[in-house]
């Protein structure tokens, strides 16, 4: 594996640790408002799922593994039915184009034109330069 395949799934493998972790924050903060919000304790949210106050205060502490389970649990205690938003990454996005755009484009020379449309007082350039993508360039 070259240098650059491994930083680059070492950095793929942070990405992923990092959206892991944003979506266990996500739906802790989303839990916790809710808890507040119906003017529920843990204690009283703890009793109503039959479950320990401690274990209550690990999953909206993010130190338990959320199960989907685990969340609709919690919301049903609360009379709420959890869903689930699924949106673009637009900086990943963004960053996939970037890539795709380095991959694809390179400088083509343009091919000289037979009869020149400028006026005879103005020469023709010896060699046009444009920035095709790949595929085209190749056709």
């Amino acid at each position: 594996m070259a240098m650059n395949d491994w930083i680059a799934s070492k950095d793929e493998s942070f990405k992923r640790l990092v959206r892991q972790e944003e979506l266990i924050l996500d739906v802790t903060d989303a839990l916790t408002l809710a808890l507040d919000r119906a003017g529920v304790t843990k204690s009283e949210l703890a009793r109503r799922l039959g479950r320990s106050p401690g274990f209550v205060s690990q999953v909206l502490g993010g130190g338990r593994n959320l199960t989907l389970r685990t969340i609709s649990d919690f919301a049903g205690a609360l009379s709420l039915r959890p869903a689930l938003e699924l949106r673009v990454d637009r900086a990943r996005v963004v960053d996939t184009v970037q890539e795709m755009h380095r991959n694809q484009m390179r400088w083509t020379p343009l091919p000289r034109m037979a009869a020149s449309p400028c006026p005879s007082s103005i020469p023709p350039p010896a060699a046009s330069v444009r920035y095709l993508p790949h595929q085209a360039a190749a056709a």
